[in-house]
């Protein structure tokens, strides 16, 4: 061999090498503070899998622990806990998938002590969970080319249809929180609604609520911006929150009566959001159904919803079969999704055109691709 090959060979072989043995990924160090970084992939022991990454979603959770620079377990941490991809190795022991299988892996991890929400069928509220999920809690996320399933007999792991594409079965977060908070409402055929911000979660339960029979469909936002898709989904009606003179007249007006909405749905998680749902769009003995996660403090006082018996109900996340009944939905054609995802993003890209994006408020759900 000559001698000047030498060095051709050695680019050629650490090419190789990376390609089998290192991964890129997207590291969370500390507020707003995202390093892209060649980690080794990781190699699937007893009862574990190793899944490539089609596409993870950017959950606002995901952002919070951007902006604030911590997550529930120590950084550095790879984000990403709506995950989608193909099981490329099974570890010792994994007997229900195989190599090839494309899954979904979200959100909650349950647990092995067997806990009492577990023991009633809600292991979406298991005690133990999330500090075992992916993303959130001690395993690392999807933000990377490889996922290790560190307990697979303990993780949400659901197989796609073959004909339902991936960038569709990867908005089961989204989609499903809001399915779950729905189902979990006393929502019945003909009541008048009212949904409270339209993020993906909104719209995502503006559809099924169209699908379920409801009367009318009132749709909230702060900005116009939401008013088209809105209603593109189904919404009856759009109303600027921020704007309007007077929301509860004007939701009144709509419904063509002296009181509220039967049932509103809070799908922001903000706490402004929260009090027009309770004091200016639900009727007295109506019910506020709080699907976005509330992360700061209530201001108004309680006393003033519990004289017109205002019934509080809240929701987190999904069961498993759910997921299962939104890919079943998607595979039969029954549901759409479109413009609900605005951009692909790449690893590289995912703090300024994801995570930190300037527009951010403009956009619904932005996917990363670690291969592109």
């Amino acid at each position: 061999m000559q001698p000047y090959l030498f060095p051709y060979i050695i680019i050629i072989i650490r090419v190789f090498f990376k390609e089998i043995f290192i991964m890129r990924t997207a590291v969370l160090y500390g507020k707003e503070d995202i390093r892209i970084e060649d980690r080794p992939v990781p190699e699937p022991g007893p009862g574990q899998m190793l899944v490539k990454i089609d596409y993870v979603g950017i959950c606002g959770t995901d952002i919070e622990f951007y902006k604030l620079g911590q997550t529930p377990t120590p950084l550095p941490k790879i984000l990403g806990h709506e995950n989608s991809g193909t099981i490329v190795k099974l570890g010792e022991g994994v007997t229900d998938f195989q190599v090839g299988q494309r899954v979904l892996c979200g959100p909650p991890a349950h647990c092995k002590e067997n806990c009492s929400p577990c023991k009633e069928g809600k292991t979406n509220i298991c005690i133990h969970g999330f500090p075992r999920t992916a993303g959130i809690g001690m395993p690392d996320g999807g933000y990377a080319e490889y996922l290790l399933i560190e307990d697979v007999a303990h993780t949400m792991i659901i197989p796609v249809p073959e004909n339902v594409k991936m960038e569709d079965a990867v908005l089961f977060d989204v989609i499903c929180v809001a399915l779950h908070g729905i189902r979990m409402s006393r929502f019945k055929l003909g009541d008048s609604v009212v949904v409270s911000g339209m993020g993906p979660v909104g719209l995502s339960a503006v559809q099924f609520l169209k699908a379920g029979g409801a009367n009318k469909i009132i749709a909230l936002d702060v900005t116009d911006r939401k008013k088209e898709a809105a209603l593109a989904y189904g919404a009856d009606y759009f109303l600027n929150s921020a704007t309007e003179p007077d929301i509860a007249a004007s939701i009144r007006e709509i419904l063509g009566s002296d009181v509220g909405a039967d049932i509103v749905y809070e799908c922001s998680g903000h706490p402004a959001s929260v009090e027009t749902c309770v004091l200016k769009a639900v009727k007295p003995g109506g019910q506020v159904m709080l699907i976005g996660t509330v992360q700061q403090p209530i201001t108004f006082t309680l006393g003033t919803a519990q004289i017109f018996e205002i019934d509080f109900q809240s929701s987190f996340v999904y069961l498993q079969e759910e997921v299962e009944m939104y890919l079943q939905m998607l595979a039969a054609g029954k549901i759409a999704f479109p413009g609900m995802v605005t951009d692909i993003v790449s690893l590289d890209n995912c703090q300024e055109q994801g995570l930190g994006r300037k527009d951010r408020a403009s956009q619904l759900k932005i996917l990363i691709a670690p291969d592109k």
